[in-house]
């Protein structure tokens, strides 16, 4: 007897929980009614997991081009390409957007050329 009134002492310490559920689904959910409240799980768990895979995808490859400290000599080739295009000096436009694309292909010298100015 002693353990058996343990036991019941232990089962009104927990959680009780009571679930109310309709034994049939709504008929704008038909289609998932033949794969039973898992096939319904399932599904909710991909779609939310799609969103979030959507979402985050892209971040990886914006976040070096997004978060650079100092940009002013990015920024100053740009410029420098611009106006080497407006006097017409061909030879040097391809020389300096060769070295912007350069740059943008190599993380770690875009990073040695944007980090901030020391003095």
């Amino acid at each position: 007897m002693r353990a058996e009134s343990k036991l019941e002492k232990k089962r009104e310490a927990g959680l009780q929980l009571y679930v109310f559920s309709d034994k049939v689904s709504p008929p704008s959910l038909g289609f998932l009614a033949g794969y039973g409240i898992m096939g319904l799980y399932a599904s909710v768990v991909l779609v939310i997991g799609k969103f979030v895979r959507e979402f985050f995808s892209g971040i990886s490859h914006s976040i070096m081009f997004e978060e650079l400290p100092c940009v002013d000599r990015i920024l100053k080739l740009c410029t420098d390409i611009f106006l080497v295009r407006e006097t017409g000096e061909l030879e040097l436009e391809e020389d300096l957007y060769a070295k912007l694309i350069f740059l943008y292909r190599s993380p770690e010298t875009i990073i040695k050329w944007t980090r901030e100015k020391t003095k």
